[in-house]
């Protein structure tokens, strides 16, 4: 009897298992977080926020630590996002090789260095919560750097951002808007500011005082040429002069006073002039290319990371433990751990 009882619950065990995906695993480690073929193992989850949790403590900066709830939530979001952003790429043709995880391990221990310390494994350990650079975890994590590099650039490509943004302003240059060419000379003393008038009054030049006189380094060499401005560019005191109070020609009959000190102030020209100088738009472009193409690319890669995470939860490709989606995690706020990786999207 006893033996047909034993083989019974060996039985209905077998029944039970053979009843789910990945029966052992789910069972004796279930997940916190699926993603397609991918699962985060509530033991690998729990030992990411142990090591966390550690590196906070010791961290002095960290003023009140986050439940472990909250680190739950951010390690797993971590990880789906890591896991949608490598699929979708994956599908793209785009995977990271070995020796480009390589060359990112190296780029994290350059940085680290620079931060005062050589103990690359501690960091990792404290502050992203892998076991240290040999780990594959970590290994993924770097490879998702390269991959969401490599993908966001077949998304947004820079010559498409530049054409964009010549075309934009090229359009804000056709649009005008009233500005005065001024020169000044700044000075901090009164006295000072009372003896150059004088001088001005006597007929010496004023490109020529300034450079002599005016302790602003950005236009003293110029003579005191500010250039083009419009409106709101300079402190309240200062456009009035230049807007409403002095003729073009006219110098200031009194110095100037603002928070920046006292300001004898010639009014070269005042007139309708573009938004934007159409010769100054291809220095424009260049300026704001490398930030601009940075952001819409980071837009881009986002909007594919939720797209296929709405469609995966919808499918049931992407699955989030009920205890996880509960939690309240903020990435970012304040007790998170320093230096942690929180941009979006993030592995």
């Amino acid at each position: 009897m006893r033996l047909f009882v034993r083989a019974s619950v060996i039985a209905l065990f077998a029944v039970v298992l053979a009843a789910c995906s990945n029966p052992v695993s789910d069972l004796i480690d279930p997940p916190v977080a699926k993603v397609g073929n991918s699962a985060l193992r509530t033991s690998e989850a729990n030992l990411r926020v142990d090591r966390l949790e550690v590196g906070m403590r010791k961290n002095p900066d960290v003023q009140q630590l986050p439940t472990r709830a909250e680190l739950t939530s951010l390690v797993t979001e971590q990880y789906v996002v890591q896991r949608i952003l490598m699929d979708i790429a994956k599908e793209a043709g785009i995977t990271a090789t070995d020796a480009e995880i390589d060359a990112q391990v190296e780029e994290f221990r350059t940085a680290v260095k620079k931060s005062g310390t050589d103990e690359l494994d501690v960091v990792i350990r404290d502050q992203l919560g892998f076991e240290g650079e040999k780990d594959q975890a970590f290994r993924d994590f770097c490879s998702y750097f390269i991959v969401q590099k490599q993908y966001a650039e077949t998304l947004v490509t820079t010559d498409t951002v530049r054409a964009e943004l010549t075309a934009s302003l090229t359009e804000q240059s056709k649009s005008t808007e009233l500005k005065a060419l001024a020169s000044h000379i700044l000075v901090t003393s009164e006295v000072t500011a009372t003896t150059v008038m004088t001088r001005l009054d006597a007929g010496e030049d004023f490109a020529t005082l300034a450079k002599e006189f005016s302790q602003d380094p950005g236009s003293k060499e110029n003579g005191g040429e500010l250039g083009w401005a419009g409106k709101g560019q300079f402190v309240p005191e200062f456009e009035q002069a230049i807007f409403e109070d002095l003729a073009v020609g006219e110098v200031t009959k009194t110095p100037v006073k603002t928070q920046y000190g006292f300001h004898i102030i010639k009014l070269i020209d005042r007139s309708q002039q573009p938004l934007i100088d159409p010769a100054n738009i291809e220095s424009i472009v260049a300026e704001q290319l490398p930030s601009t193409l940075d952001q819409k690319r980071y837009d881009a890669v986002t909007t594919k990371i939720e797209e296929a995470r709405t469609k995966g939860l919808e499918e049931n490709t992407i699955v989030i433990a009920p205890t996880v989606v509960s939690a309240t995690a903020t990435p970012g706020a304040e007790g998170a751990p320093a230096d942690a990786p929180t941009e979006t999207p993030a592995p």
